[in-house]
């Protein structure tokens, strides 16, 4: 029987414990709050490395392993989140170890929920045209390369420091609704050709228009299209924007509609401009520059779409 979100939830407010999926038991901590409880015996549990967060907690034993949420203010999301990842597992038919490993790569993609202070919090307005950008690229950009399942499988920016990840190259997508042309970076590297795949840069303008789209409705077209293709990906989908911090409770905060102006296609050569060195001195550690870029002053690295595409 796959785990149903609805009824995982009322379980927890009537018993201690309730069976969610296969090994999986949803649970109550002593203070009340939701846990999960995963039985292993087929495998080592030495084997796996649990991570930590401040709003989360791992007990290890001999063949179970237990986690708890440390506060109430994680207590919603982390059903939400437990859910839609056993249902992933269920739809790929992961057992034992598989399943463990999916269900521990997912929890740290989601990571950065657990470490705040003041969650459930919405999606500052940057994050919101952040989203709405690389939600962009990945429905009417990448797909026209890709299929449904290998464009939202490249879509990394919810995980990783670039938004797509594919064989060959690295996508960062950089999204304003302002006139200016100059972009933040993230961190030191995050737009420089310093990796082992080719790295590009797509750089999106756009506008508020009432004859546009909000972030809710690029979002409900892009599920429609992927629930069409099947469930799996449907799942996959809501589960990165979960991890994104795209939560059904804020979403009448999104209705503001936006009209994509111009794309921009950038190949990050070795003449692209970034620092490519500095001298740390004695006693820093764990030393991030972030800077501006000035795309004005960068039309020699310029591509077409064409030129992007088949880069991929």
């Amino acid at each position: 029987m796959p785990p149903n979100e609805c009824n995982c939830q009322n379980s927890i407010d009537t018993s201690n414990l309730v069976k969610a999926y296969e090994n999986y038991w949803f649970t109550l901590d002593k203070n009340y709050l939701p846990g999960i409880i995963i039985f292993i015996d087929k495998f080592d549990i030495k084997k796996i490395k649990f991570p930590k967060a401040r709003g989360w907690n791992f007990i290890l034993s001999k063949d179970k392993v237990r986690m708890y949420v440390k506060e109430e203010k994680y207590k919603d999301f982390f059903v939400k989140l437990i859910n839609l990842i056993l249902i992933k597992i269920h739809l790929e038919k992961l057992i034992d170890e598989k399943s463990v490993s999916c269900f521990l790569e997912n929890l740290i993609s989601a990571k950065d929920f657990f470490e705040e202070e003041n969650v459930p919090r919405k999606l500052t307005l940057e994050e919101q045209i952040g989203l709405f950008g690389e939600i962009h690229v990945l429905k009417e950009i990448i797909s026209k390369k890709l299929n449904y399942e290998n464009s939202l499988a490249a879509w990394t920016g919810p995980s990783k420091k670039h938004d797509f990840t594919l064989a060959n190259t690295l996508i960062e997508v950089k999204t304003t609704s302002t006139d200016t042309k100059k972009i933040n970076t993230s961190s030191t590297n995050q737009i420089a050709p310093v990796y082992d795949k080719n790295l590009n840069l797509i750089f999106i303008q756009i506008s508020k228009n009432n004859n546009g789209s909000s972030l809710n409705t690029i979002i409900e077209k892009y599920s429609k299209l992927l629930k069409e293709e099947s469930e799996l990906l449907l799942n996959d989908f809501i589960l990165k924007l979960t991890q994104c911090r795209f939560l059904e409770i804020h979403k009448k905060e999104y209705k503001q509609k936006y009209k994509v102006e111009r794309l921009n296609f950038f190949d990050i050569n070795k003449n692209f401009p970034y620092i490519k060195e500095y001298v740390v001195p004695d006693g820093l550690s764990d030393l991030t520059i972030t800077y501006k870029i000035d795309l004005e002053k960068c039309e020699e690295f310029r591509i077409n779409e064409e030129e992007f595409l088949g880069k991929l």
